[in-house]
């Protein structure tokens, strides 16, 4: 049975659409109007979930006066990381007005969660289920607590080997019975030949139990439609209003229009994936009986003649055998006359053993 996972009503699997998970982060730079207009983005793109993410700054920042590099409004811009997220926090009161605001625009709305207090906090307000990002990956202490509360868990896979790999998701198997993990590369952006998209269908075989993803940090709209193709049934993408937004993730993240292009392009790649099943569809079916060359009397044929080269043509038509079935009655005797352009058909033939 292909593995599946639960998030509020919403089945995320191989029978189930791709769950396109819009990640606005911290995009908003700590200002709930704009966080409301990134949801009425992500709502209008298509997208199943908009994903912000919830942290306290003093919990995990030790060193305060480390500093973090990063590009914006076309310039290195180097600052205390602190200070960079303490400002990008937000109250517990903007929290609840902000997951209203996604309830009343019928989206759904998740967060990454950092911390235990921060996991209290959301799971109070009724978070459906909790991302954990790439840095946290090998924190098993905080991805044991996050298991204990019985929500569904998606975490990031960014800079982790198989050997990694296979101690989380071994781990967490047992502890959560909703499970998705994301292929990610945990470069700000990511170029192609870093994507390593085929680790998808790897994972997926090693760890079968598993809803895999894709985590993506590229700049392309087509990548996550790539990864829907090798097998990922979660897709994670960053987005902002502005490319020109002061910030560390604007100018790498999907603009409006370039969201809703990738989630045309996700649903598009998960229709086109189909059936396995080695047959045309019906639609093509139609076409087959259309472009399909038939068995044609060549001439008029009297009832015994006996088909060969000389008294058969192919050509397209409406009635006859395919020129495919010409090996399997050649050499077959007519037991009815047929005239010039007529189809030749299986009941006109005399039977073979009783047939």
């Amino acid at each position: 049975m292909a593995a599946q996972m639960k998030i509020g009503s919403r089945l995320i699997g191989d029978d189930h659409p791709v769950f396109v998970m819009a990640e606005a982060g911290a995009n908003h730079n700590g200002e709930l109007a704009l966080a409301k207009e990134l949801v009425d983005v992500a709502k209008a793109s298509g997208a199943d979930c908009v994903k912000f993410q919830t942290f306290t700054a003093a919990e995990f920042c030790a060193d305060r006066t480390k500093t973090f590099t990063y590009f914006s409004q076309g310039k290195e811009v180097t600052e205390s990381e602190y200070e960079m997220f303490r400002r990008l926090e937000f109250t517990r009161e903007e929290w609840v007005e902000l997951m209203a605001y996604c309830e009343a625009q019928s989206i759904m709305f998740l967060t990454t969660v950092q911390d235990p207090v921060n996991l209290e906090m959301m799971h109070e307000l009724g978070l459906l289920a909790i991302k954990v990002g790439s840095d946290d990956f090998d924190h098993l202490p905080n991805l044991r607590t996050f298991a204990a509360t019985g929500l569904p868990l998606i975490l990031s896979k960014g800079m982790a080997d198989a050997q990694e790999v296979d101690k989380v998701v071994g781990d967490l198997k047992s502890r959560s019975a909703d499970l998705g993990v994301l292929h990610c590369v945990s470069l700000y952006p990511s170029d192609p030949e870093h994507l390593n998209l085929a680790q998808i269908p790897a994972l997926r075989e090693r760890h079968p139990d598993v809803v895999w993803g894709f985590s993506d940090h590229s700049r392309s709209t087509v990548a996550p439609a790539l990864a829907v193709a090798l097998g990922a049934r979660i897709i994670e993408k960053h987005f902002t209003l502005s490319h020109d937004m002061a910030g560390p993730d604007h100018w790498f993240s999907m603009d409006p229009k370039e969201l809703t292009e990738m989630v045309a392009h996700i649903r598009f790649a998960e229709a086109a994936q189909g059936s396995d099943k080695i047959a045309p569809n019906v639609e093509e079916e139609k076409s087959r009986q259309i472009m399909r060359r038939r068995i044609i009397a060549r001439r008029d044929l009297p009832a015994g003649t006996v088909l060969d080269d000389s008294a058969v043509t192919f050509k397209r038509a409406d009635q006859g055998l395919y020129v495919g079935d010409w090996d399997d009655i050649t050499g077959r005797t007519l037991r009815k006359a047929k005239a010039a352009t007529e189809g030749i058909e299986l009941n006109d033939l005399e039977s073979v053993d009783g047939k």
